[in-house]
């Protein structure tokens, strides 16, 4: 006989955190759970087994067993992380638009969510490094490929890491804020780049608090 599980209040719970629909979850399982289904565990008309429980918890990241005690009692929590809100990856063509107004149903069905390096940042987000600007020969890098953290809306200051737009809202860069004779320059950490200097059609839209980069065989993730 199959063993029924109760999971559907966490289940909602780490979904609502994730910014994901019904139907985004379902396909985290990779076709396992159907968007009626899931529905019908969330609010408790249906108990999974453990082989679709297994699915859904893989999805979310965590264990069948930390969703039955979730479910159980709400203030649960394994750990310090396990409260904390995932954030977006997000296309740097988005980088503006997030700042300003963070709309996960705007964001494509693919989006990445990561915990944040930083706790406590409203309306904070990834971006994927594309380019090697911020790879430096030495110090202080941004390899291409990791994740820099960007925490929208505060102020600037000189050598903060920064991430601005030159006009164009859709083609953001990011860059070392730096100030030579009185005047404002983004510098790149590549020696390869040339400094931009800071006109009056820049736009701030955050400043960089963290890098993080997941390597497999030595490959960045």
């Amino acid at each position: 006989m199959t063993t029924r599980i109760t999971i559907g209040p966490a289940v909602r719970r780490r979904r609502h955190q994730l910014g994901w629909s019904l139907q985004r979850l379902c396909d985290e399982t990779n076709g396992e759970i159907y968007n009626g289904y899931l529905s019908d565990i969330e609010t408790g008309s249906s108990k999974p087994g453990v082989d679709k429980a297994f699915f859904i918890a893989q999805a979310l990241g965590t264990t069948i067993e930390d969703l039955i005690r979730e479910s159980a009692a709400p203030d649960y929590t394994k750990g310090p992380s396990e409260a904390v809100h995932r954030v977006p990856v997000v296309p740097w063509s988005m980088a503006a638009e997030w700042a300003a107004n963070p709309d996960v149903r705007k964001l494509p069905p693919s989006t990445a969510f990561e915990l944040p390096i930083q706790t406590g940042t409203p309306n904070g987000f990834y971006l994927r490094l594309l380019d090697d600007s911020m790879q430096a020969p030495g110090g202080v890098s941004f390899p291409t490929g990791g994740l820099i953290f960007v925490v929208p809306h505060r102020e600037p200051m000189p050598n903060d890491f920064v991430l601005v737009h030159t006009g164009d809202q859709t083609t953001p860069t990011f860059k070392k804020l730096v100030i030579d004779a009185g005047q404002q320059y983004l510098r790149a950490l590549n020696p390869q780049y040339a400094m931009i200097k800071v006109e009056q059609e820049f736009g701030f839209l955050g400043v960089i608090q963290g890098y993080m980069m997941r390597v497999a065989k030595g490959v960045s993730l």
